[in-house]
């Protein structure tokens, strides 16, 4: 079997490196804008290099033609995503990304015709299969299964501060952090404003603090309530661990740092200015702030339904601590074991869909999870009447 791997970064290359000490494929390709950089990936897990460009439908066609299943990992998805799963549709090759952006996932859910064309052809199209939307998703699965019905589900990611991830990372952040960003209630997607309805979530140790955490645009608002029944709230929320910095990044919105417009007075758009002033060491001086110590990133996935006849609430916890046992980015994983998936044809159903529509969610997450050393904790809460 052909598989195409989009992306010479650090996800694609780590998705390459986990595929090949595995096998399961017949030829691998590592296909990217710089020649260079995918021929070095290529020499390092025994792959072929090729060139294409993301921003060019007829080259994203010629690297892929003849695959079995391709693997997209370029971004920003909100420019890339569409094109190549349209592109990937259209070669009628299985397809698998890590798309984190909520205004692309809306695109695809929407596209009826995009989905129907997927099934037509007899292919599945599985975005969003990272961490987080991914692993996320599929644990929101899990704990909807766990209980008789649910009616909500939120998604609350809080992280500490950093300007180190890069300009492509951070215009993202900025793109999922400002403005309105869409979100599933009463049975809709809807607009809302980033950061508003600010709700506390306690993690526990080695935590051991509440956060209060707003809106943000990310795929799993959208999803879960697209793919998983009975649901009529989703939400996800975000925050960094210091106040300091959720109060500077709400105010580059007011002074109109996160725009993405441009015209002749103003070549570059002032979100990208930002991303890429971030990553430099100038930026990373002048948008410091003091350090709340946490070791390292905290999610919690609450679900809340009935269960025996009783309002309950389901709340997953996972923790990836830095230093130590714990501390690999489960993104690449994630989205290896569904590569893997698809070539050994365990996904079956076709069309266009996030995970947690295609795949069986407990043995998935433990799978992934469990060999790095990730903490997943469960505590399901009942409310029963004493009457």
């Amino acid at each position: 079997m052909r598989l195409v791997i989009l992306g010479a970064g650090h996800v694609a290359a780590s998705v390459a490196r986990i595929l090949a000490a595995t096998g399961g494929y017949g030829e691998m390709v590592i296909a990217d804008l710089d020649l260079e950089k995918a021929t070095e990936v290529a020499e390092e897990v025994g792959a072929t290099a090729a060139q294409f460009d993301a921003d060019d439908t007829p080259s994203i066609a010629a690297v892929i033609t003849g695959a079995d299943v391709v693997f997209n990992a370029v971004g920003p998805f909100y420019r890339f995503g569409l094109p190549i799963v349209r592109t990937a549709v259209e070669c009628r090759v299985d397809y698998v990304d890590v798309c984190d952006e909520f205004d692309t996932a809306a695109a695809l859910i929407r596209d009826t015709d995009l989905d129907a064309a997927a099934r037509a052809a007899g292919i599945s199209v599985v975005f969003g299969m990272g961490y987080a939307p991914g692993i996320t998703s599929l644990i929101a699965a899990w704990a909807v299964e766990t209980l008789d019905t649910a009616h909500s589900v939120d998604v609350a990611m809080a992280v500490p501060y950093t300007l180190k991830m890069g300009a492509t990372i951070n215009e993202h952040m900025l793109h999922s952090m400002s403005g309105h960003v869409a979100q599933f209630l009463d049975g809709e997607i809807v607009d809302v404003p980033a950061w508003g309805d600010p709700r506390p979530f306690a993690f526990s140790a080695p935590f051991d603090t509440t956060v209060d955490m707003g809106y943000m645009g990310h795929p799993e608002g959208i999803t879960i309530g697209t793919y998983l029944p009975g649901v009529r709230n989703a939400t996800v929320r975000f925050a960094w661990f210091e106040p300091e910095a959720n109060e500077l990044w709400q105010r580059y919105e007011k002074l109109g740092l996160t725009s993405a417009r441009a015209d002749r007075r103003l070549p570059v758009p002032p979100r990208r200015y930002l991303a890429h002033f971030m990553d430099t060491p100038e930026g990373q001086r002048a948008l410091a702030v003091e350090s709340a110590g946490m070791p390292g990133t905290a999610m919690q996935i609450v679900a809340h339904g009935e269960l025996d006849g009783e309002p309950a609430r389901v709340t997953f916890e996972t923790q990836v601590v830095y230093t130590g046992r714990g501390g690999q980015d489960p993104t690449p994983h994630a989205a290896a074991a569904a590569v893997r998936a698809m070539l050994e044809g365990t996904i079956t159903r076709t069309g266009v869909m996030s995970p947690d529509a295609c795949i069986d969610p407990e043995p998935f997450v433990r799978s992934v999870l469990g060999p790095l050393g990730v903490r997943l904790t469960r505590q399901v809460a009942i409310t029963s009447s004493l009457e």
